[in-house]
């Protein structure tokens, strides 16, 4: 390895295919990647067309100074598979954020489907010379899970994008500032969610309708009275100005996270950063990564959630609290720090090679 210049291969696809959590981790680190003189990225895009996933990357990370490749370049130091799973064979030492352990810890009901979902969770944890975990209770998932000694696994938290920031905002139609509470995330396609129990909390602190709508940013929402579909919301794929997202974020009475199980929850400390307040789960990472910037409620209890609604709805002063404690939180986590303590991990695995 050239001590000054880091040869860095990367599964690439998940930075033109998902525009959910790992795509926005994923996109974030790269850019920052690409534009350093002390890294050389090979993005590896496998039987996709290289020519077109260039250009389509070039957008995205807004720098041409990357190579793609179809395949694992054997020229490189490390290898890095940024989306739980390994999927591509190489001999190079290579690193594996692993951001979840959902296949195993809630399998699918089919067997083959489960095991499908599980493989390459479990190539990753045996064959990745070190595993990245996005918060401690997730490196405890992922050693409890996946049987990885903690000695190879290292927790680095994510950032936040420097658009989140408080300001003015200019919600969609029909929502209005301050009159509606935010989701984010698919309610239909991920059960840990919660959102059933979002909806029967909502209806218990006002049950003759009326309340604050929920305005869900995702794939699709639920039909029901008190829900609103604001969009699904993949504008950080060609720039890090978030603008729609923000401004849902900004008009918010709060952000609403019933999750009974999440590892890191990147719409929270994105919230707190425009200076929204944040009720949330008090379960799995949620508590560790916000700390007392939320309002925190069991996610298997409806009534303290429905109380917990008309709390921040109503309690102006318990809102600025929250808002403060947001804001000061959420500049704790700074993308520029995750990305160097990213490619230390990257430069300590490629010498120990």
């Amino acid at each position: 390895m050239d001590a000054a210049r880091l040869r860095l291969a990367v599964d690439a696809r998940a930075a033109v295919e998902d525009t959910r959590g790992i795509g926005r981790y994923l996109r974030a680190l790269l850019r920052r990647l690409v534009a350093r003189d002390d890294v050389e990225v090979t993005l590896v895009v496998g039987r996709l067309s290289t020519w077109g996933m260039r250009a389509a990357l070039e957008r995205i990370l807004n720098n041409h100074r990357f190579n793609v490749s179809r395949g694992v370049p054997r020229h490189a130091d490390v290898m890095w598979h940024p989306a739980n799973g390994t999927f591509f064979k190489s001999t190079l030492p290579a690193v594996a954020t692993v951001h979840d352990a959902v296949p195993f810890r809630y399998p699918h009901a089919d067997r083959r489907h489960s095991r499908r979902d599980q493989e390459p969770f479990l190539r990753s944890a045996q064959t990745a010379a070190h595993v990245i975990a996005v918060s401690k209770f997730g490196a405890d998932e992922i050693h409890a899970m996946l049987g990885v000694p903690r000695e190879r696994i290292t927790v680095i938290y994510h950032g936040v994008a420097p658009s989140f920031v408080p300001g003015e905002c200019r919600p969609p139609a029909p929502l209005k500032e301050g009159e509606y509470f935010l989701f984010v995330g698919d309610p239909i396609a991920e059960p840990r969610k919660n959102f059933d129990m979002l909806l029967q909390a909502h209806g218990l602190a006002w049950p003759q309708h009326g309340g604050p709508p929920i305005a869900v940013a995702g794939a699709r929402a639920p039909e029901a009275a008190e829900v609103i579909h604001a969009g699904n919301f993949g504008d950080d794929l060609y720039s890090e100005t978030n603008d729609a997202l923000r401004n849902l974020y900004r008009g918010a009475l709060a952000l609403v996270m019933p999750s009974y199980h999440e590892t890191f929850g990147m719409p929270m400390l994105e919230a707190m950063a425009c200076g929204t307040p944040v009720v949330a789960s008090a379960t799995s990472c949620l508590p560790e990564i916000a700390g007392d910037a939320a309002l925190f409620a069991p996610p298997h209890d409806p009534q303290a959630w429905s109380e917990s609604l008309l709390r921040i709805s109503s309690d102006g002063d318990g809102r600025a609290l929250l808002i403060a404690k947001g804001v000061e939180r959420a500049r704790a986590f700074q993308w520029k720090q995750s990305t160097q303590a990213h490619l230390q991990l990257f430069r300590d695995v490629a010498a120990k090679a």
